[in-house]
């Protein structure tokens, strides 16, 4: 509970902070803020550094094989004044489900030692991240190459069923974790206001399921986007 009132706390802090650019730039008469739209591809990397919550022993998991899986989001974002702007700030949405591949699952007792091998059916698993990013572009009429990093609060879930046996589901469990979220891309502009974007993504983050799950695991993911910006 703690941890998830200090994420808001920076969530609302960051998300004043670009309200306040973005009256900044209203009020001088630069219509440099934008809005977008996109879609795609997540390549997740597997759940590293897997290991049980809140046990005496320490039991340590193999990692586990997420699959590929859309997908979607927004933006809402403004570059500081001057034709030849910079440097901006955004915010966006976005929304995933690589869910945990049927496989085996090795599970390893280092105190003891000891390490069994058990077939795994699989589980499910949502990934929603809230994030905000300084973006520096390389300004063009029509064609803007750009990069980003930043901050994000990732809200992790994973459900299966309610067993404590190895080669059986998950139990359910979620985490909110704040984490790294890195982009680079180009948008190339059709109109004044309108361009079409493509994108790359890159987000890192910890999660501590708990609930029945009580599963501690690294979150590495890839995601291929592309999609509508309107500026004005």
């Amino acid at each position: 509970m703690v941890k998830t009132k200090r994420l808001a706390y920076w969530a609302v802090i960051l998300g004043l902070f670009i309200i306040s650019l973005m009256g900044e730039a209203a009020a001088a008469d630069l219509p440099k803020t934008y809005v977008a739209f996109y879609g795609g591809l997540t390549i997740p990397q597997s759940l590293k550094e897997g290991r049980a919550l809140n046990v005496p022993t320490e039991i340590k998991l193999s990692d586990l094989d997420l699959a590929g899986s859309a997908i979607v989001g927004a933006k809402l974002g403004m570059f500081l004044p001057g034709r030849s702007g910079w440097l901006g700030m955004e915010t966006e949405f976005f929304y995933t489900n690589p869910h945990v591949k049927q496989q085996d699952v090795t599970v390893t007792i280092p105190a003891l030692p000891f390490s069994s091998t058990a077939p795994f059916p699989g589980a499910h698993m949502r990934v929603a991240t809230w994030a905000f990013n300084a973006i520096v572009r390389f300004s063009g009429e029509r064609f803007q190459p750009y990069i980003g990093v930043g901050p994000g609060v990732f809200w992790g879930r994973i459900s299966g069923n309610d067993v404590n046996a190895v080669g059986n589901d998950f139990g359910t469990g979620s985490d909110a974790s704040l984490g790294l979220n890195a982009l680079a891309g180009a948008r190339f502009f059709v109109t004044k206001q309108l361009a079409l974007f493509g994108e790359y993504k890159y987000n890192r983050a910890t999660f501590d399921f708990g609930g029945n799950a009580q599963l501690h695991a690294l979150y590495q993911a890839q995601h291929f986007v592309g999609g509508l910006s309107l500026h004005f």
